[in-house]
């Protein structure tokens, strides 16, 4: 098996306008509560144990361990693992959908403000609105917009490939795409 990512540009073309998470959620406060918290300010580096809830506007994560790291820039990464980590945003609406919301989960998830990139490991699903891609690693980027995902033997649920399903666009009365409901 490879372990070279596959892009899914097709994926992108073929499927509605992905729409972006919820833009108003960073401007929104951060609340984090778990059964244990560490803060080591010289190091920058906070580790919540136990049960965690992250809530930032719309933004849920659920995990049974976070560490965020803070360098002297300010820049920030994120580790969430667990049994099953998962996380709950509302997308930013589109003229196609709104009310849509982007549904995730997977037993590791990074995030970096630096690279904008989020990598879900380990029997990744990142589910749009109906549309739904299923893959051992899931990587995407929030500033560009692409995923790319590749299969892998721990995701046995899905015998080691990458799957995406995509959900037909609503045509209006014209024949051309419309507005969904």
């Amino acid at each position: 098996m490879s372990n070279r990512f596959t892009p899914f540009l097709m994926l992108i073309a073929l499927s509605a306008p992905l729409a972006h998470a919820e833009k108003a959620d960073s401007d929104k406060p951060i609340q984090i509560s778990a059964n244990r918290a560490t803060l080591d300010q010289l190091k920058g580096v906070t580790q919540w144990e136990g049960d965690v809830v992250v809530i930032q506007g719309t933004l849920q994560l659920h995990a049974d361990h976070l560490t965020v790291t803070r360098d002297a820039q300010g820049n920030q990464t994120m580790l969430a693992t667990g049994k099953l980590t998962t996380f709950r945003q509302k997308a930013d609406d589109t003229p196609e959908k709104k009310n849509v919301w982007i549904n995730g989960q997977a037993s590791r998830i990074d995030y970096s403000t630096v690279t904008h990139t989020a990598i879900l490991t380990t029997n990744a699903r990142v589910k749009k609105g109906d549309d739904l891609l299923i893959g051992d690693v899931i990587v995407y980027n929030t500033e560009t917009q692409i995923y790319q995902s590749q299969g892998g033997g721990s995701n046995t649920a899905n015998k080691g490939r990458v799957t995406a399903i995509i959900q037909p666009q609503k045509k209006n009365a014209s024949g051309g795409a419309g507005k969904q409901p």
